[in-house]
């Protein structure tokens, strides 16, 4: 599995994963059907990349499934899930 997106339950889910001092990080970004991304931040750390992902997918299907991903308001504020970062 590269990086690409899956489809689950109207949303898309991008598992991805950084290489971050020798292990691999996973990271969520999810979109749901009226186009809003958020990111998870980091979901943890593993020894290669594909367990890295496989992680990322299953933690967004498992929020997905229980119903704990947010819902967009009746009138979605569009903003980047990246707005806190600075290089």
């Amino acid at each position: 599995m590269e990086n690409g997106e899956v489809t689950y339950k109207s949303f898309v889910l991008r598992p991805l994963a950084a290489y971050d001092d020798g292990m691999y990080v996973a990271m969520l970004i999810l979109r749901n059907g009226d186009g809003i991304q958020t990111a998870s931040g980091v979901l943890g750390s593993f020894a290669c990349a594909l367990d890295a992902r496989r992680f990322a997918l299953k933690h967004g299907m498992d929020e997905i499934d229980q119903g704990t991903v947010s819902k967009p308001e009746s009138q979605p504020r569009r903003q980047s899930a990246f707005g806190g970062l600075r290089a």
